[in-house]
């Protein structure tokens, strides 16, 4: 019989006769991982999809003087730093004090490593070029829906705020250059209107408060700081002239100063400054009626039916494998003792050897004891034979 078939009989042979031993030990193994899946704490996710569409970037009212974006990566950054934005050291804490997420007291020096521990069971990844996961991660179902619905919350409004802010601040750029112009336009040789002088202070007392505010933080050198100073010192310079008992426009609305008498130099540009904040105020109306549709909640965050983390087919699994090697590792050792307890007969047998003889076996402990023995025996006659040849000499017969 070849050598191959021999090991495959003798292989089925041991798993027909160790067949129960291997079978309980997976069984037991399996059952165990079963057991140890019913102690673990579980993880449970809620996630929500939602997509940012590429007109997000776009206004084509206001195109001529806000830069869009039109490169797929650079929008796909700033998608990723608008969904990071939203969720802040603000909104952590908030959430955290809201469902009880905190061990330690406000103000501890272990809040700061328990609020990063709380940002990494947020996760918020791109499924695609435009649309992300927002998901969160609890050992509680009903918080990880209800963090996950904050979540989506938070993200829509950051993407609303953020889109009319920069709408909000080009305006108020525009209408404070608009208000520079129209001020110099409506003082006349008589100096300025008791209008124009009290919008003047009021402008004057915000920009005071506003460098007050950011010398708290910053030193007069803030380029935020310098610029301020200079609005105050113009500000300052046109109050030093004399009232005017004219009429003024109010200059808190630009459409009204379309009419004003301008220089011909400057004329073009107002004009055109008056179209931009007319278009931008048409475009914050859209935004804030919400007829501008530049996102779309793909899947809204559900109540989490199983874990994520472990699962009972996962565990039943590592239960199956492991009780398989355990099975093994026993199994062999099983024939290695019962090898080395049979007779050589059987391992000559086994190895297809002939057996030649067998070696008797050797009690070393008690051949070291005669060994020893001899040993001495044989020093000790060697000594009596040299003492009587040195006793009994030739010379001493005289």
């Amino acid at each position: 019989m070849p050598q191959n078939d021999f090991d495959l009989l003798y292989f089925a042979s041991v798993l027909r006769r160790r067949g129960r031993l291997l079978g309980s030990i997976v069984v037991v193994t399996v059952l165990a991982f079963c057991a140890l899946y019913a102690v673990l704490p579980k993880k449970y996710k809620s996630a929500a999809e939602i997509t940012i569409y590429s007109r997000y970037f776009q206004n084509p009212l206001i195109r001529d003087f806000i830069s869009e974006q039109y490169d797929t990566a650079e929008m796909r950054t700033q998608r990723e730093a608008l969904l990071q934005q939203a969720v802040d050291d603000g909104f952590l804490d908030q959430v955290a004090s809201e469902f009880h997420l905190y061990r330690t007291p406000e103000g501890s020096p272990r809040r700061g490593g328990e609020r990063e521990d709380l940002r990494r069971h947020f996760e918020i990844f791109g499924i695609n070029a435009d649309s992300y996961q927002i998901g969160f991660v609890s050992n509680r179902p009903e918080i990880a829906e209800a963090v996950a619905k904050r979540t989506l919350e938070r993200v829509i409004e950051t993407l609303i705020d953020e889109r009319r802010k920069t709408l909000i601040n080009v305006r108020d750029a525009i209408r404070a250059r608009m208000q520079a112009m129209a001020l110099v336009m409506n003082t006349g040789p008589n100096g300025l209107s008791a209008a124009s002088r009290a919008q003047l202070e009021s402008q004057l007392a915000q920009v005071q408060s506003q460098i007050a505010s950011l010398l708290e933080q910053y030193t007069e050198k803030h380029p935020k700081v310098v610029q301020l100073r200079a609005r105050e010192r113009s500000l300052e310079e046109f109050l030093k002239r004399p009232a005017s008992g004219q009429a003024n426009r109010n200059l808190d609305q630009p459409e009204a100063l379309a009419g004003a008498e301008v220089e011909p130099g400057t004329k073009d540009v107002y004009q055109d400054l008056l179209k931009k904040y007319n278009y931008l105020s048409v475009a914050l109306d859209m935004e804030q009626a919400n007829s501008v549709n530049y996102y779309a909640v793909v899947s809204a965050p559900s109540f989490p039916l199983s874990p994520i983390a472990p699962k009972l087919f996962n565990m039943v699994g590592y239960g199956l494998g492991a009780g398989i090697l355990i099975a093994l590792f026993a199994l062999l050792f099983e024939e290695y003792l019962e090898f080395n307890a049979a007779n050589i007969e059987k391992k000559a047998k086994f190895w297809g050897v002939p057996l030649l003889g067998v070696l008797p076996r050797l009690d070393w402990e008690l051949a070291y004891q005669s060994g020893r023995g001899e040993l001495k025996k044989a020093v000790s006659e060697e000594n009596l034979e040299e003492n009587l040849e040195e006793a009994v000499q030739p010379n001493d017969w005289h």
